[in-house]
């Protein structure tokens, strides 16, 4: 399956890959819930290339965050990847879906038709190719091997140098559109909980119980998990005391909250569970009680 995106990587293929997570590594846990797939995601398949990874923490954020990934694979084409765990993929909850007409959907950009010569990988108009489906007037060579702009394999540096820093390009450069989150109580915030998918439920509802005893509790909630938020949670760290990152492996997530945030002063701690069970607000805010953190000042 691996191989299945590499290529979809290289061959720039609009599509939505669905991975549900759950307890591993092998058959492990089926019906229990892990978030064990975070670098899977990143760096699962060989080879150097960007991603993009979506990550809903509710029934109602996997209905609009599909939506969401099937625009951005067409937009800039390129696979993006729906992580879910596996509690929301058999929760039920109330969905609102929207009128008919509200539906935002972005189309691939096509070539015009009547060209004399169809280059597929062509920077004409922009970081993103025009891309003509089969069948509608234009024949062109799709490959898994480093191509030209028409699609046929080449051994040029210079080529393959540009389609690597295209590729590249036209996701770091528009990071503003991709990157979703969502930030809460952090104006004035001395700890902040920074979560994704079924964690960020329990990261809220600590954060609250927390405010209500008087502590200045926020929370960072991951959407886009990749490409990962770094301006974001560089930005965070140069105002804030303490950052938990709770998670349902024994730390990926965190390491790269540890990476982004280089301030000395800054605790960062995790609160890692792999037993098949979620991390519940309790036992959040036991971890909110410890005065220190292993490795951390604070």
């Amino acid at each position: 399956m691996q191989e299945n995106l590499g290529y979809a990587c290289i061959a720039e293929v609009p599509c939505v890959v669905v991975n549900v997570q759950r307890g591993g590594p092998s058959t492990g846990l089926p019906t229990s819930p892990a978030q064990g797939d975070l670098m899977q995601a990143r760096w699962g398949t060989h080879g150097d290339h960007p991603i993009i990874a979506l990550y809903p923490t509710s029934v109602q954020e996997a209905f609009e965050l599909t939506m969401v990934a099937f625009n951005l694979a067409e937009k800039y084409r390129t696979p993006v990847i729906f992580l879910m765990d596996e509690v929301i993929g058999h929760m039920r909850e109330k969905v609102v879906f929207p009128r008919e007409g509200q539906i935002p959907v972005l189309e691939r950009r096509k070539p015009p038709k009547g060209l004399d010569k169809f280059q597929p990988f062509a920077e004409d108009d922009g970081l993103v190719p025009a891309m003509a489906a089969f069948g509608e007037g234009y024949r062109y060579h799709v490959t898994g091997l480093h191509h030209d702009p028409a699609g046929y394999p080449t051994l040029r540096p210079d080529e393959i140098n540009r389609w690597f820093e295209r590729v590249f390009a036209k996701i770091e450069q528009n990071l503003d559109d991709i990157l979703l989150y969502r930030e809460e109580d952090l104006e004035d915030a001395e700890t902040v909980i920074l979560s994704c998918g079924i964690t960020a439920r329990a990261a809220r509802a600590a954060a609250r119980q927390a405010r209500e005893q008087g502590r200045k509790v926020g929370t960072l909630t991951l959407q886009t998990i990749w490409p990962f938020p770094e301006k974001v949670v560089r930005d965070l760290g140069s105002r804030v005391r303490r950052i938990l990152v709770p998670e349902l492996n024994r730390g990926q997530l965190i390491r790269e909250v540890q990476r982004c945030v280089r301030h000395p002063e800054v605790a960062i701690g995790g609160i890692n569970r792999l037993d098949g069970g979620v991390i519940t607000p309790a036992q959040i805010l036991e971890k909110l009680e410890e005065r220190s953190w292993p490795g951390n000042s604070h």
